[in-house]
């Protein structure tokens, strides 16, 4: 097979180097363990776990993936697991594992399963250093999706950037991967097409970039985009954004496309599931509604009967909060089988649920055959299980901050501000709610934003604002370096435990700073930004 030619070069603490395509790749960037399963991957010591996804081959057989880790919540120990079912999900075996080097600077993240028109079984994942860095898309390929235990292909990249959901084969017979342009997102390229469509007209021996939809920066949010060819033969791309979900459109073949804009699909920042059944109609899965925004809960499945301009039914797959990453595929035999995760730390549960067209359309269980909430795979232990006895760890003080300053308080831009008290939720796609409030905040209100996501927040009214983040070494998510840069300073006061209590990495410490109206910032994951009274 031909292989992609990419040269990178970088330094965190040791010189990793990669080279890829033609000669060798440099031993560090290699996989090094994709193979059966050992005894550090096994369920019982996973503390996260979550994103998954499905497909089904032409016999039945069961497929899904998903990745984990050790330790709670994203970062370079994560790794991929690759589980199959023969019995229609009754029992499942986990077959596959990918880990590119245990706990170190790699993590492997946002797998997928796809099967191909040769019937091939396609695993792909992204890699990259820690969160986000130099990241690539690679794949490992069987010639059966039939048998239980398949003959892999070496690892190879396919190209730069993460594929988060399922390729579509056009009626040309070219393949389509929506890969995303991770890198230009987090270096604020404003003029990069991140929302990329890449292409192979070879069945999978090479993958070339053919163009990609733009997205206003103040909107990106990961992207996690999936390609629809409707029937006049254009190509829909629709993408996961800060607002819900973006729309563009693509006349050429995805060569170009229009300005990624506001779909009439109302949704959380997440991902969700579109995909062309046998009927020619198309699927849906998201959050609640059509027209509702909710937060990750309320797995619903409708369908299009007009090609995406309406869509129709609505089936409730899982009412639960904190389900999520819908994903799947339609069986040769009609059955439509849905993927996804709940409580990636908590329960960590990886499930799925089945139904026909008519179920979705009638938006009830009408063939009979509906299934919801199967288990494919729970994991325990972990650092989070041994976490659970121990006392909550002591909050710092803060003391080497600057004063509290109360005076010329100022106000951020927003359509409604909410009173920070205990019980107020905290981020609109989450369901988090205040758990302590500290007497100096007392009278603050917030200004609700999306958990995730790049989001950019404007002073309205001159004068002092404060924003709650963690600390680095409570939560690698955190802003508070962004914050130092544009100015903002940490005040003494101390941590506020501000929901889960009992877990650090939700320790926030206040920044402030004396802001002219019309300043922006633009941060990533996560704030909290707070409005205080003289």
């Amino acid at each position: 097979m031909k292989k992609i030619r990419v040269a990178l070069t970088f330094c965190i603490g040791l010189l990793f180097c990669m080279t890829i395509c033609g000669g060798e790749m440099a031993a560090d960037e290699r996989v090094r363990h994709c193979g059966a399963m050992l005894e550090r991957h096994a369920a019982t010591n996973r503390a996260f776990q979550g994103i998954s996804s499905m497909a089904v081959s032409e016999r039945g057989r069961l497929w899904v993936t998903w990745y984990a880790g050790r330790r709670p919540g994203e970062g370079p120990y994560n790794y991929v697991v690759l589980a199959t079912s023969n019995d229609g999900g009754g029992t499942w075996e986990q077959v596959l594992v990918v880990d590119p080097d245990d706990d170190g600077w790699l993590r492997c993240f946002d797998p997928e399963v796809w099967i191909d028109p040769q019937g091939r079984l396609w695993l792909t994942w992204a890699q990259a250093i820690s969160i986000g860095k130099h990241t690539h898309t690679w794949a490992v390929v069987a010639e059966s999706a039939e048998c239980a235990l398949p003959q892999w292909s070496e690892p190879r990249i396919l190209a730069p950037g993460v594929m988060m959901c399922k390729p579509i084969v056009l009626r040309d017979e070219t393949w389509v991967f929506p890969i995303a342009d991770w890198e230009s997102r987090y270096q604020k390229i404003a003029d990069a097409p991140t929302s990329g469509c890449w292409v192979s007209t070879d069945q999978g021996a090479s993958f070339t970039y053919r163009g990609g939809a733009l997205i206003p920066m103040e909107d990106r949010s990961c992207d996690e985009h999936m390609f629809v060819e409707r029937l006049d033969g254009s190509l829909w791309c629709l993408t996961r954004t800060r607002y819900g979900i973006g729309e563009s459109f693509s006349t050429d073949g995805g060569k170009s496309w229009s300005l990624t804009k506001p779909s009439t699909i109302a949704h959380p920042t997440a991902r969700f599931f579109i995909t062309r059944l046998a009927s020619g109609n198309l699927l849906l899965v998201k959050h609640g509604p059509i027209g509702e925004r909710t937060g990750r809960s309320h797995l619903t499945a409708f369908v299009s009967c007009d090609d995406g301009k309406s869509w129709d039914g609505g089936l409730l797959l899982d009412e639960r909060n904190g389900v999520s990453y819908p994903d799947g595929q339609q069986a040769a035999d009609g059955t439509i089988y849905i993927t996804y995760d709940y409580s990636r730390s908590g329960d960590r549960t990886i499930l799925f649920s089945s139904f026909r067209e008519e179920d979705a359309l009638a938006g009830q269980d009408v063939s009979g055959k509906v299934m919801r909430r199967v288990l494919v795979n729970q994991a325990s232990g972990g650092q989070s299980r041994k976490r659970s006895s121990e006392k909550p760890k002591p909050v710092y003080d803060n003391a080497d901050g600057v004063a509290l300053d109360r005076k010329s308080p100022g106000e951020w831009h927003c359509a409604q501000m909410f009173e920070f008290k205990r019980g107020s939720k905290l981020f609109r796609d989450r369901t988090y709610t205040v758990a302590e409030v500290p007497k100096e905040l007392e009278q603050a209100h917030l200004v609700m934003v999306d958990l995730d996501g790049i989001k950019t927040v404007r002073c309205a009214q001159a004068g002092m604002l404060y924003v709650l983040t963690p600390l680095r070494e409570r939560n690698s998510s955190n802003v508070g370096a962004e914050l130092l840069k544009y100015g903002f300073q940490k005040v003494a006061l101390p941590e506020v435990r501000l929901f889960n209590p009992g877990h650090s990495g939700n320790y926030c410490t206040l920044y402030q700073k004396r802001c002219r109206v019309g300043e922006k910032f633009t941060l990533g994951k996560w704030f909290v930004p707070l409005c205080l009274k003289k």
